[in-house]
C-alpha cells in the first residue's frame, strides 16, 4: 500500500498545526516581498541556543554543524535577542516584531542553561514560543516550558529497545517521565500549554524510519496515555551535507513492505483519536515512497523565516543568522556571521546580499524542504494568482 492511500489526518482534524494551508494567512504579508524595497520581517524565526547534543541519533540532520561549530549563545545575547525579536521592524505596512519563535537545534536546545530565562523574556514581550526537544532535560525547565504554546518532543520510538538502538543512549523511560511531568504540571496550573486547542500542548514527534514503523501504534498509545495532544509523524530525510553521498541513501529509503506497515500502523493509531488527541502523518512534502518532493523553482522562503544560532568564532556573545533550518552550517546561506549588534540583521534583511543569496541558491542541493509549501504558495498563489485568492 502506497502512502497515497493513507490520509495525513482524519477529516475532523483538518484544521491542525501541521496543515500547511495555514500559510495562506501570510499571503498579504508575503505580497510585500519585492526586490529593492523594505520587506516584512519574518513572522517566525528559529533560535538554536546551542550546537551540542546528548544523543547520537542515527539520522541526525545536524551532524555537520555539531562537528564544525560546537558552541552556544550566552545568557546576555539570548536576552538581547528576545528584545530584538519583539522590536524588529520590517516593512512599514506591517506591525513590528516577529509573531513567534521556534527554539530548536543545532543539537538539544535545553542543554543551554539559559533557555528558561530566554523563554520567560520572549513570553513577557508578547512573542509566542514553541520548542522542539529530545525531552531528556525537560524536568529542568518545567515552569517556563508550561508557559509556551507548544512543545514537540522527538522520541521516534515506542519501546526502550528501539529508542536505545536509534539514539545510542538508554533514556526512553526518563524522557517519557519528563513528558508526563510537564503535562501534569501544565494541567494542574492551567498554563498556556494546557489550553484545549489542537495546536497547543505537547506533541509526541516521530521521525519515520523502517526500523521504527512497526511501533507507531505502540508509541501513539503511550502518547495518549501521557496526555499528549498530538502524535506527529514525518519521514526521516537525508541531511543536506550528505545529499551527494550515494552510500547513505539506502539508510533513508522505504521499500514497499515498509510502506504497507506504515499504512497498517497508522490505521490502528487513528482508532485512538478523540477530541483531545490526534494522529498526524505529515507527508505532503514527499512523494509516494517518502522521497523529497521539492516542487518549486526558487526558494522564496529565505525572505519568510531565518535561524539565529551560535557564532562560528567561539565567542558566545556573537550569533550567526542563517536563512534555512534544513541547511544549518551552510555558509552560503548565512546572511550575517559573528554579530553582537543585532541591528545588522534587520539592516541586511531584504538587502542586495540577501537577494544575491536567493539568486545563487540551487534547489538541487537541498534535502527534504521544510518550507516547500511556502515556496509553492509564493509561486502559485502570489506570483501567478492561480487560486484567484481574492475571490473567497
Amino acid at each position: 500500500m502506497k502512502k497515497g492511500n493513507v490520509k495525513e489526518w482524519s477529516p475532523a482534524k483538518k484544521w491542525n498545526p501541521f496543515n500547511s494551508y495555514k500559510l495562506l494567512a501570510q499571503v498579504y504579508r508575503w505580497r510585500l516581498i519585492e526586490e529593492g524595497k523594505k520587506i516584512p520581517q519574518p513572522a517566525l524565526v528559529t533560535v538554536d541556543p546551542i550546537n551540542l547534543c546528548n544523543l547520537k541519533c542515527s539520522w541526525c540532520n545536524a551532524n555537520y554543524i555539531l562537528k564544525e561549530n560546537q558552541g552556544m549563545i550566552s545568557r546576555a545575547s539570548l536576552l538581547k535577542l528576545a528584545d530584538f525579536l519583539s522590536e524588529w521592524n520590517g516593512s512599514s505596512k506591517w506591525d513590528k516584531g516577529v509573531d513567534a519563535i521556534c527554539i530548536a537545534g543545532g543539537g538539544e536546545p535545553l542543554m543551554n542553561p539559559h533557555v528558561g530565562e530566554f523563554i520567560e523574556k520572549c513570553v513577557g514581550n508578547g512573542v509566542e514560543v514553541g520548542i522542539v526537544t529530545n525531552g531528556t532535560l525537560i524536568d529542568k525547565f518545567i515552569e517556563p516550558l508550561s508557559k509556551i504554546t507548544l512543545v514537540g518532543v522527538s522520541i521516534d520510538a515506542g519501546t526502550r529497545e528501539t529508542f536505545t538502538e536509534l539514539k545510542k543512549v538508554d533514556l526512553f523511560e526518563r524522557t517519557i517521565g519528563n513528558i508526563k511531568q510537564l503535562v501534569d504540571y501544565s494541567r494542574e496550573n492551567k498554563t498556556r500549554l494546557s489550553l484545549k486547542r489542537q495546536g497547543y500542548g505537547v506533541s509526541y514527534k516521530y521521525l519515520l524510519h523502517p526500523k521504527n514503523i512497526p511501533e507507531i501504534y505502540e508509541a501513539a498509545k503511550i502518547a495518549k496515555q501521557m496526555g499528549c495532544k498530538n502524535f506527529h509523524m514525518r519521514p526521516v530525510g537525508i541531511p543536506w551535507s550528505d545529499i551527494k553521498n550515494e552510500s547513505k541513501k539506502e539508510f533513508y529509503s522505504f521499500d514497499e513492505r515498509a510502506m504497507e506497515e506504515f499504512a497498517k500502523q497508522t490505521k490502528m493509531a487513528r482508532e485512538l483519536e478523540d477530541e483531545n488527541f490526534g494522529v498526524f502523518g505529515v507527508t505532503h512534502k514527499f512523494d509516494n515512497s517518502f522521497n523529497p518532493a521539492n516542487l518549486f523553482k526558487h526558494c522564496y522562503a529565505v525572505f519568510m523565516t531565518g535561524v539565529f544560532m551560535p557564532g562560528s568564532d567561539g565567542n558566545e556573545d556573537n550569533v550567526n543568522f542563517g536563512l534555512c533550518c534544513d541547511r544549518r552550517g551552510d555558509k552560503g546561506l548565512l546572511l550575517e556571521e559573528n554579530v553582537t549588534d543585532l541591528s545588522k540583521v534587520s539592516e541586511s534583511w531584504g538587502s542586495k546580499k540577501h537577494w544575491g543569496i536567493f539568486r545563487n541558491l540551487s534547489i538541487k542541493s537541498c534535502p527534504r524542504c521544510t518550507y516547500q509549501p511556502h515556496n509553492q504558495i509564493f509561486e502559485h498563489v502570489i506570483k501567478d494568482d492561480s487560486m484567484t485568492y481574492k475571490f473567497i
